[in-house]
């Protein structure tokens, strides 16, 4: 199962029990996957579709307090497959669509949001709850951040864009032919859309991947640097056994104090140990600081003999 189907099907489970935050929700839902159409005789069709059971049993949740009549019927389509449909009936229906604001008092549909069903903040959320649970998607964790809600009107678009934009979240549009797309490409907006519809278990998996993503990061990070200063260490103990050769097969041998012909038969005897290791492998063990002045003289003295 897909991560934005998880994330419909844990957002289905939240059913506002105030009647305006139900209204609101349903609105949304309506603006995100509703159709509307004159059917024979001028009666007005309206349909519902979801390709989820989870999502088509939300929305008879939310008509059923309001006494609508509704059918669901199912329907098989290349490439969507088999989609669920909840077609509304009666007058009770169309005054229901008249409140949560897709018709206006003239029954002409209408694809503004009214101020009056987004107003409370409660409410904004539960429409956007809808909406997602209509026309929205997430990437899953792990995956190019990508989040959207696919719209097929423009001005819609743009209100929800100004919708989302007062709960602190950023969203851009992007116009494909014939839909209109309001997404964002930031993590963190994705998580915390997530977490304002209320889907926390997915907001947590998309964090707690985030950060694993993070700490294999640094992990790599480390290691890389780990590597790097490695082959820096190595490369500077051959040098300096090299320069040790080329002192002791010199009569400058006899000539060096006996810290730092101490320091170069250390270094002869362990080649790649790194300075920690081979401070600690002195008799008695020196510091660093120490040793590395040791050696310092011994690569500045074999420089002055391969001078001579």
């Amino acid at each position: 199962m897909s991560f934005t189907r998880e994330v419909k099907r844990e957002l289905a489970a939240i059913v506002p029990t105030a009647g305006h935050c139900r209204r609101a929700q349903l609105s949304g839902l309506l603006f995100g996957a509703g159709t509307f159409a004159m059917g024979s005789g001028g009666q007005l069709a309206v349909r519902l579709t979801a390709s989820l059971p989870a999502v088509t049993r939300h929305s008879l949740a939310l008509l059923k307090p309001f006494g609508v009549e509704s059918e669901v019927r199912t329907v098989s389509c290349a490439p969507a497959g088999r989609r669920f449909e909840v077609v509304l009936a009666g007058d009770r229906g169309l005054q229901l669509l008249n409140e949560v604001g897709v018709l206006t008092d003239t029954l002409g549909v209408q694809m503004t949001v009214p101020l009056r069903v987004v107003e409370r903040r409660c409410c904004l959320v539960a429409f956007l709850r809808g909406l997602f649970l209509g026309c929205g998607m997430v990437s899953a964790p792990g995956a190019a951040v990508h989040t959207e809600f696919t719209l097929e009107d423009g001005d819609m678009a743009v209100q929800v864009v100004r919708l989302v934009a007062r709960l602190g979240l950023e969203f851009s549009l992007t116009e494909r032919g014939r839909n209109v797309g309001v997404y964002s490409k930031r993590s963190v907006t994705a998580a915390d859309l997530l977490a304002v519809l209320g889907a926390h278990d997915a907001r947590l998996r998309w964090e707690e991947h985030a950060v694993l993503g993070e700490m294999r990061g640094r992990a790599n990070r480390l290691a890389n640097c780990d590597e790097a200063n490695a082959r820096r260490a190595a490369a500077a103990g051959e040098r300096q056994a090299a320069a040790a050769r080329r002192l002791k097969a010199s009569p400058a041998w006899e000539s060096l104090p006996a810290a730092v012909r101490e320091a170069a038969e250390l270094r002869l005897h362990y080649p790649f140990f790194s300075l920690s290791e081979l401070a600690a492998a002195a008799d008695p063990p020196l510091t660093k600081s120490a040793l590395n002045h040791r050696l310092r003289e011994l690569m500045d003295r074999a420089a002055g003999e391969v001078g001579t």
